[in-house]
Formats: C-alpha cells, sequence, structure tokens
C-alpha cells in the first residue's frame, strides 16, 4: 500500500480556502493489513470513501479474477478515488 500526498501527484502543495494545506490522507499508514472477510464487510478502521472505490476490485478477487499475466492469479492493485491524495492498496486473495 502507497499513500501519496499533493506535491507527488500534482507538483505542488494544495491549498484550501483556510490557507491550510491539505496532507495525505489520515486513515492509513503504509504497511498497514486489513482482512476483509468473504461477505465483504468493510474491516473496521477502513475509509468509506476508500473501500467504495475499491469494492468491485475487492469482489473479483475474492470471486478467483486476477491477471495471471500481470500481477499474478492472486494479487491486484488498485486505489481509492481521491485525487489529490490517493491511496494505493495490494489486494491479495489468502
Amino acid at each position: 500500500m502507497k499513500v501519496f500526498g499533493p506535491k507527488e501527484i500534482i507538483g505542488k502543495d494544495f491549498i484550501l480556502l483556510s490557507g491550510k494545506p491539505i496532507q495525505k490522507c489520515g486513515f492509513f499508514d503504509e504497511g498497514d493489513k486489513f482482512i476483509v472477510p468473504k461477505t465483504g464487510i468493510m474491516s473496521e478502521g477502513f475509509c468509506q470513501h476508500a473501500y467504495y472505490a475499491i469494492y468491485r476490485s475487492l469482489d473479483f478477487i475474492r470471486l478467483s479474477g486476477g491477471y495471471k499475466d500481470w500481477t499474478g492469479e492472486d494479487v491486484i492493485y488498485s486505489a481509492c478515488s481521491d485525487g489529490i491524495r490517493p491511496v494505493c492498496f495490494k489486494l491479495e486473495r489468502i
């Protein structure tokens, strides 16, 4: 998993109208791990917006989907939809 900040995405700080800069996502730290049960229930402490953005990828890998010639059959990558400070996730079927 990788957490990006505005400088890495748009090449500069992103300043709110209040004058405060937007920071990296505060929900996740690089290296965090979560287990998603087969029922598809969101793990405790997981950002709702990120879960909504990667839900289709979770279902895809849960239902035996994968990219055999790309990332392997049991790993896919997905990202939340925050365009200023996205978080990329490595999803592994275990």
